[in-house]
């Protein structure tokens, strides 16, 4: 038995292509959203492990002040003299302060100048 084609009008096709297109329009928003909810729970997640960061840093900062006070105290403490320090206050001040202990004069100022570059940009 031969096949019977049913041949469409040009306004019926006209219709099935706008519906396709619709129905991929729908998917695509569709898919749209659920890329934006991914990176918003992305981002909160990235915003609770910053967070997370900001709390350690404090407290390592903190406690990397309550120790070098308390170096600093044991320098106080000492019998030596400024200038003539006993091995263990030149150990505490080489911790604190590097192996060279002349001032760098100009550190500051590239650490001002790099900080206030970098806020330009943000």
């Amino acid at each position: 038995m031969p096949k019977i084609t049913k041949i469409q009008n040009p306004s019926h096709l006209m219709e099935s292509r706008l519906r396709a297109n619709l129905e991929l329009i729908e998917q695509i928003r569709a898919d749209s959203i659920n890329d934006i909810q991914s990176l918003t729970e992305m981002c909160q997640h990235m915003t609770l492990v910053t967070e997370s960061i900001q709390q350690n840093y404090q407290a390592l900062l903190a406690q990397n002040q309550l120790l070098t006070g308390k170096l600093l105290s044991i320098i106080d403490e000492c019998n030596c003299r400024e200038g003539k320090r006993c091995g263990r206050c030149l150990e505490i001040l080489k911790t604190l302060g590097g192996e060279n202990l002349e001032p760098k004069p100009d550190a500051v100022q590239k650490y001002q100048t790099l900080l206030t570059q970098l806020r330009k940009l943000g």
